[in-house]
């Protein structure tokens, strides 16, 4: 039975070092959003450590995708959103919806006086 397990932990490791190189992320990155240290990660993605299923939301959160990607077999970034765009998003996670129109009306208001000059 240990066998199996180290199987399933190496197989969702591989997925975290694919996500995590999509993003354009460092192992110490999401180590350090996750508030974890970067030799605890760095095992996660080797599969030998198991993470709590709230530890593995929180790194999913990190890099901006459910903790259902991991082992789901299709690919989970459907939207094409590209890595920089998933740290915005997650920026504004767990921000309230004032703060969120905020950091909208900011963008925007940098996007005009970027085209004004």
């Amino acid at each position: 039975m240990g066998d199996k397990m180290n199987e399933k932990c190496f197989k969702y490791g591989e997925k975290l070092r694919k996500l995590r190189k999509e993003r354009g992320l460092s192992q110490e990155e999401v180590a350090l959003r996750a508030e974890i240290t970067p030799s605890y990660y760095g095992q996660l993605e080797r599969g030998t450590a198991n993470p709590t299923v709230s530890m593995l939301e929180k790194i999913c959160a990190v890099m901006g995708f459910s903790i259902c990607d991991i082992f789901s077999q299709s690919e989970p970034n459907p939207l094409e959103i590209d890595p920089l765009m998933m740290q915005i998003i997650y920026q504004l996670g767990g921000k309230t919806r004032r703060e969120k129109e905020l950091a909208l009306l900011l963008l925007k208001t940098a996007f005009k006086l970027k085209n004004e000059n």
